[in-house]
Parts: C-alpha cells; sequence; structure tokens
C-alpha cells in the first residue's frame, strides 16, 4: 500500500464461489478493507460469452445496481489466399486469427456516456501509453423549463469541454501503471509550449490494487468524480486482462475449431465445456453484454468452413458414387464377356463334334459300299430320330389262286411260306402241278412257285447291325437262295 490514508481498491475472488467474479475492497484511511464493488466477468459457458472479453461493475451491496461495463471484441485477421495453406486446411481458407484491438468502450449508466480508451504503442525510448478523456460537465443544470428539458445531455454536446486522461508505465522495465490528467480538449497551442506537469490521479500498483491520489483530485475540473473512479477501475482490470495478457484465446473466449480431414470426412467430435458449479446461496441473474456487437468474424468462418466441408463431402461422396457404378459396369462388362466366350466354346465344341460324326458316319458310308457295291440303297447320312414304335406283325401269306397265277409282291418284300391253319390235317401236294403247269404255260418261274414247306419253320431272330444293314444283308441272301433252288 502506497499510504494508507489514500483510498486504495483490491481486487480479491469473490467470496460467492463463481470462478469469474471478483470483489473489490476498499480501504480508506487506515480502515480494513470492506467490499465496495462486484467485478463480474461474462460466463465462459454462455453461447453469447464466446469470441469477446466483458466486464461489468456492481454494487457490492446491491448486485443490481450496474456503474458500468465494459466489452472488448478481437479483431480478425483476413483470410489467408495463399494456396499452400489452403490445401493444408483441407480445400478452405484457414481460421481467422485474432487481434487484440486498439481501443474499447467503457459504457457508464446513470448518467449514460460513453467512454472510449485508445492505445498508443510506444516506441524506443517510450512505453505504451491508454488515453481517454472525460467530459468537463455531465449532468444538467436543474431547471424549470420546459425548453431545458428536452436539450441534450452535455456529455453528449460535442461543445463541451473534456479533460484528457493517460494510463502509462514509468518505465518500461515497471509493472505499475499511473494514471495522468495531462490537460484539456480546449487548450491552444501556447498552452501547449507551456503545459503544466501532469497530474497523477491513479496509481495501479503491482496489477493489484489501484490507489487513487485523493489530494490531487481537487485539481480536476471535473463534475462526475464517481464516473471517473468507475472509469478508472474497469481500465485498470480491462488494461491488465486484454493488454497485458499473451494469450488471446483465453482472454475473447476462443474455442477451437473443429478439426478437419484432409479427405473430407466428418468431423471430430468437440469436447463439451467443463460445467462450473453453482453457488449454493441465491446471486443476482447472470449479466449479459448489451452492446450490440455485430457478426462475428469466427463464427462467418466456421458456417463458411461447415458449407465447404459438406460441399467437399457431398462432391466425395457423388465421386465415390460414380467410381463405384464403373466398377460394377466393368464387371458386368467382364462377366458378360466371359459368358460369351463360353457359349462361343460350347458352340465351337459341338461343332466339331457334329462334323467328327458326320465323318465317322461318312467313311462307314464309303466303306459299306466298297465293301457291298453300287446296289445299296441310298441310306441317309443321319437318319431322323424317331420314337420307339413296335413292330407291326407280320403280313399273312395268302394261298395262290386255283387258275394258277400269282399276285404280284411288292419289290424288295421277301416271300414267306403260308402256313396251313390246320396242320391237323393232311393236305395233297400241289407243289409239282403248280410247276408243272407253269413250266408248260411258259412262265417265269419265281421264288413264289416254290412249295410250301411241311411244316411251319420258327422265325429266326433278327440281327440287328449298323443303321440295319445286317438285316438287309440276310434278306438279300435269303432272296438268292430261294433264286437258286428254282434253277
Amino acid at each position: 500500500m502506497l499510504d494508507e490514508n489514500l483510498p486504495a481498491f483490491f481486487y480479491k475472488k469473490s467470496t460467492d464461489g463463481v470462478a469469474h467474479h471478483d470483489a473489490v475492497y476498499l480501504a480508506y484511511q487506515g480502515s480494513d478493507p470492506e467490499p465496495a464493488y462486484i467485478l463480474k466477468h461474462a460466463d465462459p459457458t454462455k453461447e453469447a460469452s464466446r469470441n469477446c472479453y466483458a466486464a461489468a461493475l456492481f454494487d457490492s451491496y446491491n448486485p443490481g445496481v450496474l456503474y458500468g461495463e465494459v466489452l472488448v471484441q478481437p479483431t480478425w485477421s483476413q483470410p489467408s489466399l495463399s494456396q499452400e495453406d489452403i490445401r493444408k486446411n483441407g480445400g478452405v481458407p484457414p481460421p481467422p486469427q485474432a487481434t487484440i484491438p486498439g481501443e474499447f468502450t467503457i459504457q457508464l449508466y446513470e448518467p449514460d456516456q460513453q467512454v472510449m480508451v485508445r492505445r498508443k504503442l510506444g516506441n524506443l525510448g517510450m512505453s505504451t501509453t491508454y488515453e481517454f478523456d472525460m467530459p468537463q460537465t455531465t449532468f444538467r443544470t436543474p431547471s424549470v423549463s420546459a425548453l431545458d428539458r428536452t436539450q441534450s445531455d452535455p456529455s453528449a454536446v460535442m461543445s463541451t469541454p473534456k479533460l484528457n486522461f493517460v494510463w502509462r508505465k514509468e518505465s518500461k522495465l515497471s509493472k505499475d501503471l499511473t494514471c495522468f490528467l495531462t490537460g484539456k480538449s480546449t487548450d491552444g497551442l501556447t498552452k501547449k509550449r507551456h503545459k503544466d506537469p501532469d497530474i497523477a490521479i491513479a496509481l495501479f500498483r503491482a496489477l493489484r490494487e489501484v490507489t487513487v491520489y485523493e489530494p490531487n483530485l481537487s485539481r480536476v475540473d471535473l463534475e462526475d468524480l464517481k464516473g471517473l473512479e468507475v472509469v478508472i477501475l474497469l481500465a485498470a482490470a480491462t488494461i491488465k486482462d486484454v493488454y497485458l495478457n499473451n494469450h488471446p484465446k483465453e482472454i475473447f473466449n476462443i474455442s477451437e475449431p473443429p478439426a478437419r480431414k484432409l479427405s473430407g470426412g466428418s468431423r471430430k467430435p468437440i469436447s463439451p465445456p467443463s460445467q462450473v458449479p453453482m453457488p449454493s446461496k441465491p446471486t443476482s441473474p447472470p449479466w449479459i453484454p448489451t452492446t450490440n456487437t455485430g457478426k462475428d468474424a469466427l463464427k462467418q468462418w466456421e458456417i463458411d468452413a461447415e458449407t465447404a466441408r459438406l460441399k467437399s463431402q457431398v462432391a466425395a461422396e457423388e465421386k465415390e458414387a460414380a467410381r463405384k457404378a464403373e466398377q460394377r459396369r466393368k464387371e458386368q462388362a467382364k462377366a458378360d464377356e466371359a459368358e460369351t466366350r463360353r457359349l462361343r466354346k460350347m458352340v465351337e465344341a459341338e461343332a466339331k463334334e457334329a462334323k467328327k460324326r458326320q465323318k465317322a458316319i461318312d467313311e462307314e458310308t464309303d466303306r459299306l459300299r466298297r465293301k457291298y457295291g453300287q446296289n445299296l440303297p441310298q441310306l441317309p447320312s443321319r437318319p431322323p430320330a424317331i420314337p420307339s414304335q413296335s413292330r407291326p406283325p407280320p403280313i399273312p401269306a395268302q394261298r395262290p389262286p386255283s387258275n394258277g397265277y400269282l399276285q404280284p409282291m411288292p419289290q424288295g418284300m421277301p416271300m414267306r411260306p403260308a402256313s396251313n391253319p390246320h396242320p391237323m390235317y393232311s393236305q395233297p401236294n400241289h407243289s409239282a402241278y403248280a410247276a408243272n403247269n407253269l413250266v408248260m404255260s411258259g412262265a417265269v418261274a419265281g421264288p413264289s412257285l416254290q412249295p410250301p414247306p411241311q411244316q411251319q419253320q420258327q422265325p429266326r431272330p433278327r440281327r440287328s447291325g449298323f443303321f440295319g444293314l445286317r438285316e438287309l444283308e440276310d434278306e438279300m441272301k435269303k432272296v438268292s437262295k430261294k433264286r437258286s433252288s428254282i434253277w
């Protein structure tokens, strides 16, 4: 503590058990620190609190009383146009990187006004500074005139003089920040040449406590000293959390973009954020930043990346479906070609077999023709296949008429002796008489003039040969024998 008689504010963890709440204690003129404010940060588990830094200052005894708030949104880098980066990121531009903005705004209530804090980067000989200004007149002048009530607040009028303040370090190696009053907006060039030294207003010591130089406040021609106190406390907390911290993702509660595969596959599941335990005692409703933040660049990038991922996934699915269809078509073509070859080979084999059989038939026909001469009837090269039927019974031979003339017989049909229907009775032998009559009449003797046998002969078994040629050969031998018996 710089001096126990000066008002000093201490930032400590809140006793309500909420991790993102801080308590601001005030110690004045050697008294013990007592709670003066509650500094609430945005709940990191809320969706509305992502990609931003938000803090608000509430009254410690009346949590519903809000003195002021601050909202800082990061600036996003432009998407990379490098084809190498796009290829490494799976066909979409890499996510925009968050950078700390160069200014932020503190919103005060009762009366409402906005105080903008601007960062000015230092060089080799100077440290980084944070400048802001506040209107000299904040409240309206009491008046019974209705016309005065219609006028705007003095803080909103551009002609209202403003006091300039700056946060800066005494040296680059020091961690302490000091707030100085540097002058008024109405100071001219003459005043700048002969400017009074800066007036120290507050000291942010070791980034843990803020000590206000109360004796110097009497030199500050400012109407709203309570507003200046709120601005000093919120500015000190914001500078410490945002500008003196080198982790933008933690500052602005930036979640990691979903991991994407280079092949356009599905995304990896994102682990849900850790749940913060709720305090046991009732607290005030959760505070959500009310400042209009506009469209979030990271959200837009996530939407664009998801759209690109879905497009690439659909294209990959269509390509895979086309590949499978082409593969099925090729397999079907190969199967059809193999079936065609098989059928062609089968037809060729059947044709060869048919030629082989026809050749065997022709050779056998030639052999039989050479063996038996040219008198053989011309047989078909291949008899048609007919269903097997029972042989018809032989036609019984008729007895020759009494006049001695024989009926003509079809050529090729062998003559068979007529059997006696009544073998028990003896019949006269008319063969000699018939032969004599035929000889005397000059008729040509034939096999039909052969006398019938005395006993019925048993039919000989028919022998089958190649296409019935053996049977035909036996019949011809029988005819020749019968002819020779006449002569």
